[in-house]
């Protein structure tokens, strides 16, 4: 969208030039397309500039009823001398500004449908058993061009037919599984701007739109895929740090971390199977809390979180070693867990210590920039393992 000048939007008459911009402070707007989000620089001489947000909107061409100003980064004011010797003080902020939306987007109402118009399951077997599957649905980052949209999606259809024939193929062996975990790690989408890295913008394919819808028709599907095969289904999750909604283009947090895409979808899954009680009422959705999630399987304390909250140095082992001994020694519930999974760092990794064990998710995406960078590249997978009151067995990537 074309700026539009307007001496009226910061109230400084134009004879005056641009003497007055205190630096890094010239009045701009910037908004990417595809996300409705972007930067907004307003410099004017009213103090009172929060009473007057749509005048400012309206006043760079943008529609109040369509766009709004989301929240302010910075603020600032100074005194310049202008033509004639006038001392003028001027206030300005820098905000973000965001399309307004509805609660769902647009590819909402389909995915309703889909899902509320499916009959009821007519097959009621009960399985019966004392062990849980984990299927850990991680990094998928859709939108990303690294690894192909299309690929990841046929990779993750793989995976899914994969982990059915391992199930059938564990109860064959005596394994008595009667429920599945399908636990989002965070990192289901890609983003859109340069929050985490400069190229990221000509290196994704699918607008947010595009990969949030993508996102959950992937997490429906995995549902569906599971739902004949086990008496007990629970889907839930962490946020990661690519699913933070709420970023500025120099990747600063404007509300809280738990804003965050990768736990809305969980959210609209929730309501999407609450539409059709009958079918999925084998479903149960659990949305955290926080940035972990501690829940038990089959008896035995397990922790998840996606990773980008440990700190320290040292390779990846290192880093969650140390923010996992940090949890118990601030006797916090994630210290308490004895079995721990974690995803971010893309590639498959496992480690037991007594009656303690950690396992990391490899990603279903690739990195070339991280691979150039370092040399390290995985194939993309999906990590599954079976837990019963005895621990957890059998890691498996599919």
């Amino acid at each position: 969208m074309p700026k539009k000048k307007s001496s009226k939007k910061t109230a400084i008459p134009a004879e005056n030039g641009n003497n007055f911009y205190k630096a890094g402070w010239q009045p701009s707007i910037d908004i990417d397309p595809n996300t409705g989000k972007g930067e907004l620089v307003h410099v004017g001489t009213d103090p009172n500039y929060e009473n007057d947000f749509d005048n400012i909107l309206k006043n760079w061409g943008f529609d109040p009823k369509i766009y709004e100003i989301d929240g302010i980064l910075k603020v600032s004011s100074w005194n310049a001398q202008l033509k004639g010797g006038i001392v003028e003080t001027f206030h300005a902020f820098k905000g973000t500004i965001r399309r307004k939306s509805a609660t769902h987007d647009k590819h909402y109402d389909a995915l309703f449908k889909q899902a509320v118009k499916k009959p009821a399951l007519t097959k009621r077997n009960l399985f019966g058993g004392d062990t849980a599957m984990l299927f850990m649905m991680s990094d998928w980052q859709l939108g990303k061009d690294d690894y192909g949209v299309e690929a990841t999606i046929a990779r993750y259809d793989v995976a899914l037919q994969d982990a059915v024939k391992l199930l059938k193929n564990y109860r064959k062996m005596g394994m008595k599984i009667d429920e599945v975990f399908l636990v989002g790690m965070g990192d289901l989408t890609e983003g859109c701007s340069k929050f985490f890295y400069d190229s990221q913008p000509f290196n994704v394919s699918l607008n947010l739109l595009e990969q949030y819808s993508l996102a959950r028709a992937m997490i429906y599907k995995t549902v569906e895929t599971f739902l004949p095969h086990v008496d007990k289904i629970t889907l839930t999750g962490v946020p990661g740090n690519h699913g933070e909604m709420t970023r500025s283009g120099k990747g600063q947090v404007l509300s809280n971390r738990l804003d965050n895409s990768d736990t809305m979808h969980l959210q609209i899954m929730e309501e999407i199977f609450s539409a059709n009680k009958e079918r999925y009422k084998k479903v149960k959705v659990i949305i955290p809390e926080g940035y972990h999630l501690n829940i038990e399987v089959k008896g035995k304390k397990t922790a998840f979180t996606h990773g980008h909250m440990t700190n320290g140095g040292g390779n990846a082992e290192a880093k969650i070693e140390a923010w996992w001994k940090g949890q118990m020694f601030g006797f916090l519930p994630t210290g308490e867990a004895e079995i721990l999974i974690t995803a971010h760092y893309h590639h498959f990794r496992a480690k037991n210590q007594g009656d303690r064990h950690w396992f990391q998710c490899p990603s279903l995406d690739k990195s070339i920039d991280f691979t150039q960078r370092s040399g390290l590249w995985s194939h993309p997978g999906v990590l599954t393992l079976l837990v019963n009151d005895r621990g957890p067995s059998f890691p498996v990537i599919v």
